[in-house]
């Protein structure tokens, strides 16, 4: 499937200068599309989106993605770092106005946006993602530049190569501190909110960065399954920040997103798909009297029907562990 990159800039008074933004779109599709506001890493700009351009059309293609309008605006590192600070209020400019112009001026859906970033565009997609979780669709987070210490003064110098040392000084200079500013902290603060949104959130690294960013992806990670988030974690054996785990990333984060889109468009599932949950779900209710419903092992129904066939268990199990509920266990230290 064919598509358009278009450039332009535009101004807000949440910044001071104009920003240079770029918006990918499949070709032949009118009407209001989902959108994916893509945050770039450090040092790199809107022009992020022609190497996503080939990813997304052939995910486009095969059905694997919805079309969708797929945007990014140029940000600054060094004194941006999706921050907001007094007069260049970067994270709310991506958050709130950049989604309404792109509703605006070119027909974007504002009730189906997703937030995808890689780097420093993966710590701002969290960041804002968490902030209000029932706002978005999903976010992915690819190699997230995300600190792994309470407070600036104990990170480790692996964990602060680079722009990372200057990402944790303006973290705890900007707005109300380096908590304030810490995605594990807006996570920890707005848990509740989060779970209770299902917001789809996919955590991929490779286990070789080279700015250890993996440190704080599995942290946050851990974070995730002690607070019971549900959520995509990809530790990838050998990856690095660069080379072909960067493009292999791209794609499975667009991926993510459109299982997300189709979820929420009741695309995941057939009809037929709809009534075999729905017949098993009924004979559970009845006392799971009689002969059972058709069970589909490898279609969309089994998770309903092996839990139906389960569920004296499961009850009892409940009965005798409140954490039976739970997403995820509670696991054993040391």
């Amino acid at each position: 499937m064919n598509s358009r990159l278009t450039r332009d800039v535009f101004r807000d008074p949440l910044v001071q200068d104009e920003v240079p933004y770029g918006v990918l779109a499949p070709d032949g599709h009118g009407g209001a599309l989902p959108l994916i506001v893509v945050l770039h890493g450090a040092n790199s700009s809107s022009d992020f989106l022609a190497m996503l351009q080939p990813i997304a059309e052939a995910l486009w293609a095969d059905g694997t993605l919805s079309p969708s309008l797929i945007a990014c605006a140029s940000t600054p590192t060094a004194g941006g770092f999706y921050i907001d600070r007094p007069g260049n209020a970067w994270e709310s400019l991506i958050a709130t106005a950049f989604p309404r112009l792109l509703e605006k001026e070119h027909g974007a859906d504002p009730d189906r946006v997703a937030l995808m970033g890689a780097s420093m565009g993966g710590y701002g997609a969290l960041k804002i993602a968490f902030a209000d979780p029932a706002r978005w669709l999903a976010v992915a987070a690819v190699a997230p530049a995300l600190l792994p210490a309470p407070a600036p003064e104990d990170l480790r110098p692996r964990n602060t190569l680079d722009v990372l040392g200057r990402l944790g000084r303006e973290m705890a200079a900007e707005g109300d501190g380096y908590a304030a500013n810490s995605v594990l902290h807006r996570l920890r603060g707005n848990a509740d909110a989060v779970r209770a949104a299902g917001l789809p959130i996919l955590l991929r690294c490779g286990d070789q960065d080279v700015f250890a960013l993996h440190d704080g992806s599995e942290q946050l990670h851990r974070a995730l399954w002690d607070l019971d988030i549900g959520h995509d974690y990809h530790l990838v054996h050998g990856g690095d920040h660069l080379g072909p785990e960067a493009v292999a990333s791209q794609r499975a984060a667009l991926a993510f997103v459109g299982a997300a889109q189709r979820r929420a468009a009741g695309e995941d599932r057939t009809d037929a798909d709809r009534e075999l949950e729905a017949a098993w779900r009924d004979w559970a209710a009845a006392g799971r009297q009689g002969a059972p419903p058709r069970l589909d092992a490898f279609g969309v129904s089994a998770p309903t029907a092996v839990r139906a066939m389960l569920a004296p268990e499961l009850a009892e199990a409940s009965r005798r562990d409140p954490t039976t509920a739970r997403r995820y266990g509670i696991l054993p230290r040391g």
